[in-house]
């Protein structure tokens, strides 16, 4: 009886600590890549986002069917940032997939972009977009990015089907 009971606190222990550190893993990777890929469209902070992208990483555009290098790809938005005309625009994410190692992450999902013009109304862009992120130094960094609204078939019901980033139970695949 009391090496049933023994067995029971040691399991519930255990899947406890399992299920936090598989918590702690998203929570990092949510932080250090979408928390500040989203900031720094909000505030148009290129160092935020130099700093979520691998020195080594590709940048792919399915839509402009064009691949870069890092150095490439971020003057683009240190040029397209530095214009005090641009107005910031709000990017959110919503995952369809994730599969993890140790220091490898895959995301796939969708994305949306809020725009402003000049007659204050609001406007979307979605794209959907697939990632690969490194463990680099302790953070989370982008080695691959690619996107592509499809031919435009990319819409807010995709986006609205797509998960949470809180929700990583119902996309992360794992064995």
């Amino acid at each position: 009886m009391m090496q049933n009971l023994i067995i029971k606190i040691f399991f519930i222990v255990f899947v406890t600590q399992i299920s936090a550190q598989e918590n702690a893993l998203h929570q990092k990777i949510n932080k250090d890549m979408y928390e500040n890929f989203s900031k720094a469209f909000e505030t148009l902070d290129y160092k935020i986002f130099a700093s979520i992208h691998s020195k080594e990483m590709i940048r792919i555009s399915g839509n402009g069917g064009e691949i870069k290098n890092a150095k490439l790809y971020l003057e683009g938005y240190q040029k397209r940032w530095s214009d005090s005309s641009r107005k910031p625009a709000p990017i959110d994410f919503r995952l369809l997939e994730r599969v993890t190692s140790d220091s490898l992450a895959s995301d796939r999902g969708i994305y949306r972009v809020t725009y402003t013009n000049d007659q204050n109304e609001t406007k979307y862009s979605y794209g959907k977009f697939h990632v690969i992120l490194k463990l680099e130094d302790g953070n989370w960094k982008i080695v691959m990015d690619y996107d592509s609204d499809e031919n435009k078939t990319i819409n807010k019901t995709s986006y609205d089907a797509a998960f949470s980033l809180s929700e990583y139970k119902k996309y992360w695949k794992h064995k």
